[in-house]
Order: C-alpha cells, then structure tokens, then sequence
C-alpha cells in the first residue's frame, strides 16, 4: 500500500507541474473531447483526468512551437476522438480496490485530429493520428495512466507541426 500512495503522489506532483506551466490554452489553440470521450472521462476515468490531457497536449503542442512556430495567424483545433489509458485512473483505483496502479496494466493510446485554420475561419489542412498499443510489450513502460496516450500526443504533435510547417508563411 505504501508503494501506491509514493506513486500516486509522484503522479500528482508531475500533474500539478504540468497545470502550472499549461494550464491554459493559448488563444490560438483549443482542445475539445468528443461526446463519448467526455462521457467516458466524467463515468469511467474520472472528469479531473480531462484537465491532464488536455495539458499533455497543450505542452506537447508547446515542444512543437519552440522547435518551428506555426504561422502566425493559424488557429489549431485538436479535438480527442478516442482514448484509453495504459493503467487505472485514480477513479478507477476508488471504484475497484483490487485494481494495481503498477500491475493492472491496459492497451492504452488515444486518437486524435487537428485542424489548421487561417484567420479567415478557412481549414487549411486536417491531421489524423491513432495510435494505441496492439499488444502490452509495445505500450509504454511508465507507470503513468495515460503513458500510451502521452505517445500517441506526442506522434499527433509532431504530425501537426511537420504539416504546419509546409504552409507558406505569412
């Protein structure tokens, strides 16, 4: 039991971390859920776990930014299409105790989509990614509940910007 509360607390330290430094979206920048994915965060995963995602995406987006901005006057639209998370939320561990943070472990990933919008409410370009992990070897080792989905932001983010950066600047 003692292991547990270590990880959930370093868990929630690095959450909090992540709140601080993106916890708000840029005004170029929103994050929606699709209806089922809400539906599931707020039944299944817990509604705090909304919060968690949003900044990993939000901070992968970021990464992004810093290596080559996108054109100034785009908008990004990502919106999360499915998700699953590689081991129990801490919603999932209150409604089953006998589930292990560190040994019940899922085929997590995530699937998400962007849209590049100019200032002219014009899309100029959409971006697909799904990535979940097929088999348990494949997923991430981290102990994080949402590690697959993490990677599978991070591919996302980096497809966004590669399609970013072949617009013509302005």
């Amino acid at each position: 039991m003692d292991h547990r509360i270590r990880i959930t607390a370093a868990m929630g330290a690095t959450v909090l971390l992540a709140r601080l430094a993106f916890a708000t979206e840029s005004p170029a920048t929103t994050v929606s859920f699709d209806p089922g994915v809400t539906a599931a965060l707020e039944k299944t995963y817990g509604a705090k776990e909304a919060d968690v995602l949003r900044s990993a995406i939000l901070a992968a987006l970021a990464k992004q930014e810093q290596r080559a901005a996108p054109p100034g006057d785009l908008t990004l639209k990502v919106t999360v299409r499915q998700l699953r998370p590689s081991h129990p939320t801490m919603k999932q561990q209150l409604d089953d105790p006998s589930l292990s943070p560190a040994r019940t472990h899922y085929l997590g990933g995530a699937d998400l989509v962007g849209e590049l919008i100019d200032s002219n409410q014009h899309v100029l370009a959409n971006v697909d990614y799904r990535d979940f992990a097929d088999v348990l070897p494949a997923g991430s080792p981290s102990l994080d509940p949402w590690a697959d989905a993490r990677l599978a932001i991070d591919g996302f983010a980096a497809k966004l910007a590669a399609t970013w950066n072949k617009l013509p600047k302005t």
